[in-house]
């Protein structure tokens, strides 16, 4: 067992203007093979004690692990080194996604063209698994292509729709056949499922008696969603409908809010399916989130309520492929590039060329437009069980702000992120959102394009686009009904990489909240975490199935904590604490696997840079 350091700085007391907050804080070293590995998980055991279980580098077969294990008061009671078969450890740990140092699949994507058809595409992925960060590094090669007919020959046309099921090496997407449509003054989806070898079933006709627009086409989040990702669990794939005017003699509904729901099972089975009265025509969704064997719908509304979505909305509003921006640059390409002289052009004429657009990038222009109200439903039993619309009027009109700042931050509808969604124990929905302004400065984008650890190509090329500022904390009740947004300002703009000149600063990356009742139900702890400095690292492979060495640069955004309460009964907000000298210490959240709540504590666990030493961090829960 390695020697416990207890540093100087072991209890804290941070005092808040409604109540005590007692803090204590913890540090230990950290073995030099467990610095080697990655922490897996932390999981509280029994009477309040938890254990930090590392992933050390192994083999195939077998896992090594090293386990600490701590009281709840963060002091080390143990540690034990197993080595265990890599199936007993699957079934142990849903968590642990290990499948060996390497392993090459054939997955399948769907792209549009420039003739508007629908390609289906062999994907080689290659992935290496890195033991520093506990997650395979991916290597993509686009192979054949396929352009699916219908049973009468014709082509199908994609503009959305499209769910790669990563576990099972097949994709979902929802196809139109236009000349049916047509002939039918009616709109016509066939759902189609392809396998890795380009098979191609038609699971089922799905038919509207008016024109509609899909509005919205993503697997279903939980709260297990942050910590098991959908390619490891795939959930329910939910779209969801909405009746548009497309002029001429296209048959329209009557009623522009009467929105329809599928619900599709990552097999390809319709599970539900049902309209419901959406609670605004013109309504961008971000998310639908299960719960409690409900959905919920929330997002965004523009324009008129009544006025027909593609009247509100005139950009798209869904990815017209599946690949993320990585693999669609590795697609174009493939296909000759944009730059590829006569080749090029000659796939353009004859529409061999991919030009589908990701979903990431769509967002970047949805999150550009201006936005009036907060729009939710609830779905349940076949129907809407709850919708409401809040203005943002009505958001600024409950605004309020801590006592260090002189009024609330004003929301315009402009220019912001959603970050994260909770609920509480009475159903009451938390949503946390931030403001951002463009960078004046920015122009990395290009250099930056996959270099960012943890993030995606586009989440790195846009990190240098926005400066992220306010943060608004909107608290709905469970029928839907605003009950207080707290504001608060933020300053990142001073915390950047330090000696490394890191292209990135701080503000470049938006704050995520979280919120953590107290045992009565009455405050809640308001944790966000932030960035404080870009690391920089870089790593060389070389990859055995394809013969490639590469050296990357990695900015890796070190995040840390700022914390304060709200007090629920009087709907009042603390003024906001760092948690501990971090700037000084140099302790950094775990990119995962950074926090554990527990009925009578809250901890928080941050190493430093070089990994060598951990910081435990405990909140009570009051």
């Amino acid at each position: 067992m390695k020697k416990v350091i207890l540093s100087a700085f072991a209890c804290c007391l941070y005092l808040f203007s409604h109540g005590q907050v007692a803090i204590m804080e913890k540090d230990h070293e950290i073995s030099r093979k467990s610095n080697k590995g990655y922490l897996g998980a932390v999981q509280e055991t029994s009477n309040g004690q938890f254990d930090m279980i590392y992933i050390l580098p192994s083999s195939k077969r077998k896992i090594k692990t090293e386990i600490y294990h701590f009281d709840k008061d963060a002091n080390q009671i143990g540690v034990d080194r197993t080595e265990e078969d890599v199936e007993l450890a699957r079934k142990r740990w849903k968590w642990f996604t290990f499948k060996g140092d390497f392993f090459m699949t054939n997955n399948v994507s769907a792209s549009t063209n420039y003739t508007g058809d629908l390609v289906f595409r062999r994907k080689r992925i290659t992935a290496k698994w890195n033991w520093w960060t506990g997650q395979y590094e991916r290597d993509v090669d686009m192979l054949d292509k396929l352009k699916p007919r219908t049973e009468s020959g014709r082509k199908y046309k994609f503009t959305g729709g499209a769910y790669e099921v990563e576990r099972d090496s097949t994709i979902l997407v929802l196809a139109t056949d236009l000349q049916a449509s047509m002939d039918n003054n009616k709109t016509v989806f066939d759902l189609l499922k392809a396998d890795n070898q380009l098979n191609i079933k038609v699971m089922q006709r799905i038919e509207f008696p008016y024109s509609v627009q899909l509005v919205y086409a993503q697997p279903l989040t939980d709260e297990q969603s942050e910590n098991i990702p959908n390619d490891d669990l795939p959930r329910d794939w939910a779209l969801v409908y909405a009746p548009v005017d497309l002029g001429g003699k296209w048959a329209k509904s009557k009623d522009t809010r009467t929105f329809e729901y599928l619900r599709i099972t990552p097999e390809g089975n319709i599970k539900e399916r049902f309209t419901f009265q959406a609670p605004y025509s013109g309504w961008r969704i971000l998310d639908a989130y299960e719960k409690d064997n409900a959905v919920l719908l929330y997002g965004l509304g523009t324009g008129k309520a009544d006025k027909y979505l593609n009247k509100s909305i005139t950009s798209a509003l869904i990815a017209t492929t599946s690949n993320d921006a990585t693999e669609q640059a590795e697609a174009t390409k493939s296909a000759g590039g944009m730059l590829g002289g006569f080749k090029t052009v000659a796939n353009m004429a004859s529409g061999q060329n991919e030009v589908g657009v990701t979903q990431d990038k769509i967002d970047e222009q949805l999150d550009l437009l201006t936005y009036n109200s907060f729009v939710m439903a609830k779905l349940q039993n076949g129907g809407a069980i709850m919708s409401k619309v809040t203005s943002i009027d009505e958001m600024n009109e409950k605004a309020t702000c801590p006592p260090d700042m002189k009024r609330p931050s004003k929301f315009d509808g402009k220019m912001f992120k959603v970050s994260g969604v909770d609920f509480l124990s009475d159903n009451s929905l938390i949503m946390s959102l931030q403001d951002f302004k463009k960078n004046k400065s920015g122009g990395h984008q290009n250099k930056l394009m996959g270099t960012i650890m943890g993030y995606s190509a586009s989440q790195s090329a846009s990190a240098s686009q926005y400066l992220f500022k306010d943060v608004f904390l909107l608290h709905f009740n469970k029928e839907g009904d605003l009950v207080k947004n707290y504001t608060v300002t933020i300053d990142q703009k001073n915390k950047k990489g330090f000696f490394n000149n890191s292209p990135l600063t701080a503000d470049m990356f938006p704050a995520k909240s979280y919120v953590y009742e107290s045992p009565d139900k009455k405050k809640l702890t308001w944790v966000m975490h932030m960035v404080k400095a870009i690391d920089k690292s870089s790593s060389s492979d070389f990859n055995p199935f394809n013969g490639r060495s590469s050296t990357t640069t990695y900015f890796s955004p070190l995040f840390s904590i700022e914390y304060g309460s709200i007090d629920l009964e009087k709907n009042k907000a603390s003024d906001f604490k760092t948690l501990g000298e971090d700037e000084k210490r140099k302790f950094y959240l775990y990119p995962r696997n950074n926090m554990m709540s527990t009925t009578e504590h809250l901890y928080f666990f941050s190493e430093t840079t070089k990994g060598d030493k951990m910081l435990i961090s405990r909140f009570n829960r009051e």
